[in-house]
């Protein structure tokens, strides 16, 4: 479940990202709640790294808010319980008020990707009808038999 980045991939990222998510990602207010909500519900120092790790992600939009529980159910070795839990809780003190950026970043990396989906199902088209008419690129210098 975990996809390991480059820095590099990450900073080009970063700098695509509004305004909003860039102060979100590196705040400290924010990085105090992720410690703050881990640390009410007991997670040791590593595992709180492994949330913050994650949110970062969320915030960035590598990581979908609806697989958010379940990574961190995995990642953590949690029960379903406790990473809803986790989720519930930055959703409501982080996430929501980042809500209309967040979606608006998956909109675009959703549009980006069904714009490919469309290019090659076009292009899947075009050869399934050549296929079903027999056509094939004439060449002017081959006879007919």
């Amino acid at each position: 479940m975990d996809q390991e980045y480059t820095k590099e991939f990450f900073w080009k990222t970063y700098e695509k990202l509004p305004e909003d998510l860039k102060e979100a990602v590196f705040s400290e207010k924010n990085n105090k709640l992720v410690e703050k909500i881990c640390a009410d519900i007991g997670l040791d120092e590593e595992k709180i790294s492994i949330v913050a790790k994650y949110t970062g992600r969320v915030l960035m939009g590598l990581l979908p808010l609806k697989e958010f529980p379940i990574t961190l159910e995995l990642e953590l070795n949690v029960d379903e319980q406790t990473a809803n839990k986790i989720a519930r809780e930055l959703n409501l003190a982080i996430f929501k008020y980042l809500r209309v950026s967040m979606d608006k970043l998956h909109e675009e990396k959703e549009g980006h990707i069904l714009k490919e989906d469309a290019k090659i199902k076009k292009d899947d088209i075009i050869k399934e009808e050549k296929k079903e008419t027999g056509d094939s690129p004439k060449d002017p210098y081959r006879e007919t038999f």
